[in-house]
């Protein structure tokens, strides 16, 4: 992760930048731009419905090993990430818990899904103190693909079509590149929580 990366907002991917475009859609990069509206960047990426498991991502130089969650505008992968003391970012790239992990590998669990909701501000062992608290909100992932490099958002308008390949599932987008998923979950779970996810959006 030596070289530059940004934050294309046209594709919603954190890209390396090539002949000052981006990569995935073409876009031109512009580095004086300034960061996407929080409340329009938490629109587009929508409210999380389902954390569909641990994955890789087939790619090279930016980071690959994260986690896929799906919400009701799209797929949205978090790459797992250590801050060094000297402030850099440093990739985990194996099924190892990150430090940071405030639930050790229990993805599952309700307090999870909670923390998925909450504003980045609000700590993961904070209880909320009624139902209603944990309503989404819809800035907190949005907050966290600002501040994960390496993220991307497949919006579901550019998904034509996902197939399960073995242990991995393409999905096919236009007009933008085809991402493959590396199933890294424990009980090869990825293809059914997928299917789980794209029942709920159409009884939603």
């Amino acid at each position: 992760m030596q070289n530059l990366i940004v934050l294309c907002q046209r594709c919603i991917s954190w890209v390396e930048p090539l002949s000052e475009c981006c990569p995935e859609c073409g876009d031109e990069v512009i580095l004086e731009r300034p960061d996407p509206d929080p409340d329009a960047l938490a629109t587009v990426v929508g409210m999380p419905l389902m954390l569909l498991g641990t994955v890789r991502v087939e790619r090279q130089s930016l980071p690959s090993y994260g986690e896929l969650i799906g919400t009701d505008e799209g797929l949205l992968f978090l790459p797992q990430l250590n801050r060094r003391l000297n402030g850099a970012w440093e990739e985990v790239s194996s099924s190892r818990t990150s430090r940071w992990w405030p639930f050790r590998g229990d993805i599952n669990s309700p307090r999870f899904l909670d923390w998925l909701r909450r504003p980045s501000s609000v700590k993961a062992g904070t209880e909320s103190p009624s139902s209603q608290a944990l309503a989404p909100q819809r800035t907190s992932l949005a907050d966290r693909l600002m501040e994960s490099p390496g993220a991307f958002f497949a919006r579901n308008g550019t998904i034509q079509s996902i197939t399960a390949r073995r242990n991995s599932v393409k999905v096919d987008r236009s007009p933008l590149k085809s991402v493959t998923f590396t199933d890294a979950t424990e009980n090869g779970t990825l293809k059914s929580s997928l299917d789980a996810l794209t029942v709920m959006l159409k009884n939603g």
